[in-house]
């Protein structure tokens, strides 16, 4: 991938953010990113405690599907902002492939767009479903955790999300189109 022009004020991520934007979109996404992998850190000793309760005293941890369904929604969404900065989402060019640079870079602004529209929507639509959670009091059936708690990091996850889309998209406004 070929640089922008040094007047550029962005630079396409996926060769690395090179202002102060791209630099903090990148830092909180490595620590959302952590955190994610914390989680799943977590959800491993919930799990071996919970297998070795069951074989060795026949008796699992209570609830353990609960925490690992939670856990999983966190992570998963955790680790979504730092794989599109480092353009680790899966692309298929198979057609794209000899299509004319020009072209294929209108075809990166489409799919960042859409990326765009796609994650504010969620970002809105999971701050509605926070607020009725809430609202209604609605927990987990074994252990009654509040179903609203554990939804704040991937509401967080996603907002970052949507940041990360639009600088994206930004970047890819912005860069010239590849030549040859």
């Amino acid at each position: 991938m070929s640089d922008p022009e040094p007047s550029s004020p962005l630079k396409i991520i996926g060769s690395g953010p090179v202002n102060w934007v791209g630099l903090l979109l990148h830092r909180y996404s490595t620590y959302a990113a952590f955190f994610g992998g914390f989680t799943l850190v977590i959800l491993v000793a919930v799990n071996a405690t919970s297998i070795a309760g069951r074989t060795l005293f026949a008796s699992p941890l209570v609830g353990d599907f609960e925490l690992v369904e939670m856990g999983c929604a966190i992570a998963i969404s955790s680790f979504l902002p730092l794989c599109l900065l480092k353009k680790g989402n899966v692309t298929v060019d198979f057609f794209s492939a000899r299509f004319p640079p020009k072209l294929i870079h209108s075809l990166e602004i489409f799919t960042d767009l859409i990326f765009v529209v796609v994650s504010a929507t969620f970002s809105m639509r999971m701050t509605v479903g926070i607020q009725d959670f809430y609202k209604y009091g609605e927990e987990t059936m074994l252990l009654q955790i509040p179903v609203w708690i554990p939804f704040i990091p991937v509401l967080v996850s996603f907002y970052l999300l949507t940041a990360c889309a639009i600088y994206s998209l930004v970047s890819h406004c912005l860069q010239a189109p590849r030549t040859g």
